[in-house]
């Protein structure tokens, strides 16, 4: 983790004597000088002011002492972390949860399957980012193990395993006073004329069939790219009349839009996200699930 010569420069520096420091080290005086003389040439600086009583610290070398101290402890604190990680990758998964990402379903597995993973652990943690997922799946297995939600069957191909729990439907979502908020159903020929906001081509292959046959069999309708869906988009669509594309789901995260089924084929895949390469942990927490899902899980309302 860090150039083991500032150990021995360390030792110099308090003892004031290459011979004493080779002494508490156990090796030659030869090897100590040898040793200074590279991180001298390494750093640039003369580090000691030598003479026949001794050396002792060049300024440039009392505040390398001061920063050697430091990194070693860093260093050591960095491994003890990476083992305390690598030690609770076997016992503990760790499930990201926001407004989005809600564990809707974890709940409900975790009792079923926790009497058959005995000694196994999880534990809840929010999820990094602004918004809701700032970071995407590269944090998977590293910040934590798991997280619930819709997958997106062409972003999230090859970027994490996806578990899926169900196939949750297309909806509609729009502000108390849209026209269509008193509706209890709608068919896609009730979106002509309409503001459609939804995710951008080329990150689910079920919404971009459905942006497809929008387009060739509702050409009035008018669709609003959005890269990414934040809070921060539900409350776009409560303050301009428009249709946010949605998921059942997610009818819970905000509460002055209306969530309105839409009559349609479209689907989304719906179920756990994990490393490519999960941990122990989450390993054993995944087979246990798959096992349950012919169970039957209850779908959120």
């Amino acid at each position: 983790m860090y150039n083991h010569q500032l150990d021995t420069f360390i030792k110099v520096a308090e003892l004031g004597s290459f011979s004493k420091a080779a002494e508490a080290l156990y090796i030659s005086a030869p090897a100590v000088i040898q040793q200074i003389n590279l991180l001298e040439g390494e750093c640039g600086v003369s580090l000691f002011e030598r003479s026949n009583r001794g050396v002792r610290l060049t300024p440039a070398g009392s505040t390398l002492l001061e920063d050697a101290r430091t990194i070693i402890r860093l260093s050591g604190e960095a491994v003890r972390r990476a083992r305390q990680i690598a030690q609770a990758g076997e016992t503990t998964v760790r499930i990201g949860t926001s407004l989005l990402f809600k564990c809707r379903l974890l709940p409900d597995i975790w009792t079923r399957i926790s009497h058959h993973v005995p000694g196994l652990k999880i534990e809840i943690l929010p999820l990094p980012g602004t918004r809701d997922d700032d970071e995407g799946d590269a944090v998977l297995g590293v910040k934590y193990d798991l997280r619930e939600g819709v997958y997106c069957s062409i972003a999230q191909k090859n970027s994490c395993h996806f578990l899926e729990l169900m196939r949750t439907p297309v909806c509609c979502a729009v502000a108390k006073n849209h026209r269509l908020a008193g509706q209890a159903r709608l068919t896609m020929a009730d979106l002509n004329g309409e503001y459609l906001v939804m995710p951008i081509a080329g990150v689910s292959a079920e919404l971009d069939a459905f942006r497809n046959e929008i387009a060739t069999r509702y050409p009035t309708v008018q669709i609003i790219d959005s890269a990414y869906y934040g809070v921060d988009t539900f409350t776009l669509c409560e303050v301009n009349p428009y249709i946010l594309i949605t998921q059942q789901v997610y009818a819970d995260i905000h509460p002055d839009l209306v969530t309105i089924p839409l009559e349609c084929p479209y689907t989304m895949p719906y179920g756990l996200m994990a490393a490519k390469n999960p941990n122990r942990a989450t390993r054993l927490f995944l087979q246990a699930a798959q096992g349950e899902i012919t169970a039957g899980l209850p779908v959120p309302e």
